[in-house]
């Protein structure tokens, strides 16, 4: 599964070795974990493989682990509160956040024109993900993944959820008799296994509000939140989560 191409130099395998133990595990497939951190611009210009495949699999492992923490995390939670939290933790802006605590970024391969960015961390962390499950198995990636996004959970508890703008603008507008606002799905581009929704929000037919996401509910509170910007209610929506 996976099989790796890439040959490793010596003070490339140290260095990896060293990523290992900011991880907290210890690789026996060295060239798995190299894998994962090639960008494709590195593998068109060296003919190896690049972390595609990887990152593929680890996107969908992380939100297998992300989902079963998350139970037993918030019991209290329904689907829809669940889905948020979750959107929120395997979102490229936080996972290139849990990327730079481990310095990631020093060890991904990169084509000699390309420039690092978030998404390409958030990408390569998936791959290590994938290649940590391969090499090391399921109860290793699960502690690896508790550790690095444990804290991130309580934090988008506590600041995400709490600030729920879809509530805060329907309040708002039936206060006023505008009636319920009305939001459409306008696209969803990006990877099957990593969309992105754009949804707008209506209020008396009139769009006031555009919002994107890595899920459909995520997308709408942040159209939600626009909305109440432009309506000049966000005072009041703050107000009001406080």
């Amino acid at each position: 599964m996976f099989p790796s191409q890439n040959t490793i130099a010596p003070k490339r395998h140290k260095a990896l070795d060293q990523l290992g133990t900011s991880l907290g595990v210890t690789f026996g497939r060295m060239s798995l974990l190299n894998e994962a951190l090639t960008h494709s611009s590195y593998a068109s210009e060296a003919s190896v493989t690049d972390n595609e495949r990887l990152e593929f699999f680890g996107d969908a492992l992380l939100k297998f682990v992300v989902s079963e923490y998350l139970l037993e995390r918030f019991p209290e939670y329904d689907e829809g509160q669940l889905t948020e939290i979750r959107a929120v933790l395997v979102s490229d802006k936080v996972l290139a956040q849990l990327a730079d605590t481990v310095n990631l970024s020093k060890y991904i391969l990169l084509g000699k024109q390309a420039q690092m960015r978030p998404s390409i961390m958030a990408a390569a962390l998936e791959a290590v993900f994938a290649a940590i499950y391969i090499d090391l198995g399921t109860i290793t990636l699960q502690n690896v993944i508790v550790r690095m996004f444990g804290s991130q959970a309580t934090n988008i508890d506590r600041d995400e959820l709490k600030n729920n703008f879809k509530a805060y603008l329907q309040e708002a507008t039936q206060a006023q008799s505008n009636g319920l606002p009305e939001y459409k799905l306008l696209t969803v581009e990006g990877p099957s296994h990593k969309p992105l929704f754009e949804v707008t929000v209506s209020v008396g037919g009139t769009v006031v509000g555009r919002g994107y996401g890595a899920s459909k509910k995520a997308a709408e509170q942040e159209a939600a939140k626009e909305a109440l910007t432009n309506l000049g209610l966000a005072r009041a929506s703050s107000n009001t989560s406080s």
